[in-house]
């Protein structure tokens, strides 16, 4: 354990030089350190504005472009993920070039791989909204539950997206078979943002 340091003779030193230089101002009259004092005073100026002060500036400019630099860069992985989760959604989504036809195609391969076969298949309506073209097509079909959980499966899973956006599904008389009146639906985007 270290020893306590004893203050009161340090204390007293202080004490004695103050009284030293007061003494000796109130016996000499301070006109006589006038150029002393306004020597001592233009090197404390020019000690601040030469060594103190520059570097207070220096430290302020860093600090604030080291506080825009981390905003950039918190704008910056908002914008990579921003732009990720967009290309993802491109992805995901029919290309533009194939709009004609493609929602009717999937369709029917959809169907062909369960080997159904529609009673009625209605022609593809488009409905564009900012830059988005939703497309439905509406089929109606007879089959039986299972055919139907299996198609509607395959339906879900098809890549780029289409989805069930309205069904009407009746019990037919007999057999086991249901009749289902479904509006599948896609989105294509016209324009792609980069």
């Amino acid at each position: 354990m270290p020893a306590p340091i004893d203050v009161k003779p340090y204390a007293e030193a202080v004490i004695r030089e103050i009284s030293i230089v007061s003494g000796t101002l109130k016996e000499k009259g301070s006109r006589r350190f006038a150029r002393t004092f306004l020597l001592a005073g233009f090197m404390v100026f020019a000690a601040y504005a030469g060594v103190y002060n520059p570097p207070q500036k220096k430290s302020a400019r860093l600090a604030a472009e080291i506080k825009r630099a981390k905003m950039m860069s918190s704008y910056s992985n908002q914008y990579k993920d921003l732009r990720e989760r967009l290309a993802s959604a491109y992805i995901n989504l029919p290309a533009t070039a194939e709009r004609e036809q493609w929602l009717s195609n999937s369709l029917r391969d959809s169907l062909s791989a369960g080997s159904l076969v529609p009673e009625d298949f209605r022609p593809v309506r488009e409905e564009v909204v900012s830059g988005l073209v939703f497309q439905t097509s509406t089929i109606s079909i007879s089959l039986r539950f299972a055919e139907f959980f299996a198609w509607l499966l395959r339906l879900e899973n098809t890549k780029p997206l289409m989805h069930l956006s309205g069904m009407e599904f009746v019990k037919k008389g007999g057999a086991g078979y249901n009749f289902a009146t479904c509006d599948v639906s896609t989105v294509v985007p016209v324009k792609r943002f980069r």
